[in-house]
């Protein structure tokens, strides 16, 4: 066999295998995509801002968890949770939710230019708390505390 037939079989067949795998198989278009921002990440290494602004992120998760276990315990009263709400400066609104009713905040945070990449747009996030409370305010379950990067594919 020739140089160039070496060469054209080895370009051509693996763009024949992905275009049959590309319609074929389900899953191929995630593990591309995965493979591609694996690839973006190791060649745009994201600056050391937007790993400090995660860490940060990841610690005030943290923090309000621990904040919100020890503030919002059962049977803690309606005043209580909207003096915690208010500490925390989180939005409170109590909403019903089937035969339940739900005491909720959400922070948002808004993303960093530099820290865009495809995966996740410019980086914004936000952490939501929600706890079951009775019809009169009481909490009546553990609070959850959850911390999401809010435009990511």
């Amino acid at each position: 066999m020739t140089f160039r037939r070496k060469l054209g079989f080895i370009v051509i067949a693996p763009l024949a295998i992905g275009t049959v795998c590309w319609f074929s198989v389900d899953s191929f278009h995630s593990i591309v995509f995965f493979a591609l921002r694996g690839v973006y990440l190791t060649v745009h290494p994201a600056p050391p801002r937007c790993k400090q602004r995660a860490v940060e992120f990841k610690a005030k998760v943290e923090l309000l968890q621990r904040q919100a276990k020890g503030s919002l315990k059962i049977g803690t009263k309606k005043d209580g949770v909207i003096q915690f709400f208010a500490a925390e400066n989180v939005p409170l609104s109590f909403d019903e939710i089937g035969q339940d009713r739900e005491a909720r905040g959400t922070l948002f945070f808004k993303g960093l230019a530099e820290c865009g990449n495809i995966a996740c747009g410019d980086d914004s996030a936000m952490i939501g708390i929600r706890v079951r409370v009775d019809f009169d305010g009481a909490v009546l379950s553990d609070p959850e505390v959850v911390g999401i990067y809010s435009n990511c594919v």
